[in-house]
This record gives structure tokens, sequence and C-alpha cells, in this order.
């Protein structure tokens, strides 16, 4: 299993930060994340010859990509909702303030215990799959969805012209909420549950496909598609990498 660790790892690395619309314009940003989730890819095999020669590799495609997303005008827009200086100052600090002061009193208290802990939880290879399927299909899949979408979208655009305007970066966030949830129920063996995602969106939208807008219906109706489906796609190969069934 420790191939496929290294290859799904490997996927979420490099597109990872280019799926993240706070990271995608910030090298200093992206390319360190990529070398290190590459590295917690290669965490088993990270001090072999092979590692030495893809993190290296990993992060020259990560300044390429970098360097292609500057001039890709159809990638995911910014949640705003959840990256805003208010959120991050009043939710966000002193959670990761918690999680510190909670993480050093563990260590002093049982610092033998917590180290093995932590590095058997680096090491198992269900856990990183699992984690790095789950971004793939957040964050990765919103991309191949954006970009599914992008030609309706325009066509779209020009029939709701004198329409309000949607709220900013809610749709991105929907779209992180829906495949992570698709994603977590299928992996977990669950998938009929999808159908509750699935409801809660089309309650949402029910008036407009109330009102006879069949472009509305056909973009909603792709996108849901396209999202749904993609997640579904990536649990179910996950599910046959870690030797389940594919969809329970």
């Amino acid at each position: 299993m420790e191939l496929e660790r290294v290859v799904i790892g490997l996927v979420a690395a490099l597109l990872l930060p280019y799926s993240i619309p706070f990271v995608r314009p910030r090298p200093l940003l992206a390319l360190p994340l990529t070398v290190l989730y590459a590295a917690y890819a290669l965490a088993p095999a990270l001090l072999t010859p092979a590692a030495a020669v893809l993190l290296p590799l990993s992060a020259a495609a990560s300044w390429g990509l970098w360097r292609l997303a500057r001039t890709d005008a159809h990638m995911q827009g910014s949640t705003h909702i959840l990256i805003s200086s208010s959120v991050a100052g009043t939710i966000f600090a002193p959670m990761g303030l918690t999680a510190a002061l909670a993480g050093t009193a563990a260590a002093l208290h049982a610092g033998t215990q917590v180290l093995t802990g932590a590095r058997d939880l680096i090491l198992d290879d269900r856990t990183a799959i699992t984690v790095s399927g789950l971004l793939i299909a957040t964050f990765i899949g919103g991309e191949v969805v954006t970009h599914t979408l992008h030609p309706f979208y325009a066509e779209l655009k020009k029939a709701e012209a004198e329409e309000m305007e949607p709220l900013k970066g809610a749709g991105t966030a929907i779209g992180w909420l829906e495949r992570s949830m698709t994603y977590a129920l299928t992996v977990a063996g669950r998938p009929e549950a999808i159908v509750v995602v699935v409801g809660i969106k089309a309650l949402a939208r029910f008036p407009e496909l109330q009102s006879n807008q069949k472009r509305f219906a056909e973009y909603f109706l792709i996108g849901s598609m396209s999202s749904i489906g993609l997640a579904l796609l990536i649990a179910a190969v996950i599910r046959i990498v870690l030797g389940e069934k594919a969809l329970g």
C-alpha cells in the first residue's frame, strides 16, 4: 500500500496549493505546502534515494504550476468567508494557540507516548491515503468542476445580467462542503446518505428551478452531477486502494 500512498499523496501535494484560492497567488506559501505534503506522502521512505529525487522534482513542478496558474482566469474564486481577517483574528488564532498549548502540555506530560503516537499516525498508510483522497475530492475536484462549468456559467451570466449578484465566494465554499461530505460518506461506506447533501442543495435552489429558468436548471444539474460524481469517483478509488468494495 506504500506505492498507492506515494502516488495519491504526490498528486495532492502538487495540485492542492493551486486549488486553494488564498494559497495560489502566494508562491512562498504554495511551494512549502507542496514540499511538506510531498514529504508526508513519502514519510515511510523519506530517507531513501527515491525520496531525494522526488522531493526536488515536486518543488520544481510546483513552481511550474504556479507560473501556469497565474495566467488561468477561470480558477476557483476566493471564498472570503473563510479567510477574512476577522475570522483569522477571532477564531483561527485562538484555536491555533489552544492547540499549541494542549500539544505542549501533552508532550511535557507524556512526551514519549505523544511522539510515538504522532509517528505512527504519520506513517500509517491508510490514514495518508484517506486524507489525500479527501483533499483531492474537496479542493482539487473544485478546479475540475469550475473549469467544466465555465462555458455554461458565461452563458448563464448573459441571461441573468439584471438579477442580483450571488454572495461572493459562496459557490466555492458550497462546492468544498458538498464534495467533502460526499467523499466522507462514501469512504465511510454510506453513499446512500449523499441524498441528504443533494436534497439540501436542491431545496436551496428550488425557487430558481421552479421559475422555469431552463438555463439555470441545466447549469445546476451539470454542476451538481459533475461535483458529486467526481467526489464519488475519488472516494470509490480510495476504497478500492484500501481493500474495500468501491461503494460499500
